[in-house]
């Protein structure tokens, strides 16, 4: 599919759903302007759409074993850790910085 195609998607079933999200992954070489036009065209229509986000570099996929080579047990702290490293932002709505799971992982640890 082009990317109009998924628009027009996207604008066909918000009129069907009250809530449709376009969730844009950040790509180096896109063109900021036309991301900015396409994004402000959904949202006209109703449809949320996101400021582009970093990918996430899921354990077990080609960027995951690029970087680490295959998951381990400690595959999703590695990530979640090299993710939180590598940028300062990461979605229009949310305002902290996320916690590293190592950390959200001893508070649920009962004594």
């Amino acid at each position: 599919m082009t990317t109009e195609d998924l628009a027009e998607r996207l604008i066909l079933a918000k009129r069907h759903v009250p809530f449709v999200q376009a969730n844009l992954l950040e790509v180096a070489n896109d063109d900021a302007a036309l991301l900015d036009a396409w994004r402000d065209r959904l949202r006209g229509e109703g449809v949320w759409a996101n400021d582009p986000v970093p990918l996430f570099p899921y354990p077990g996929s080609p960027d995951y074993h690029a970087r680490f080579g295959p998951p381990d047990e400690q595959a999703w702290e590695r990530a979640h850790r090299s993710y939180l490293q590598a940028f300062d932002a990461f979605s229009d709505i949310q305002e902290e910085r996320p916690r590293p799971l190592e950390e959200l992982e001893g508070a649920c640890r009962c004594a």
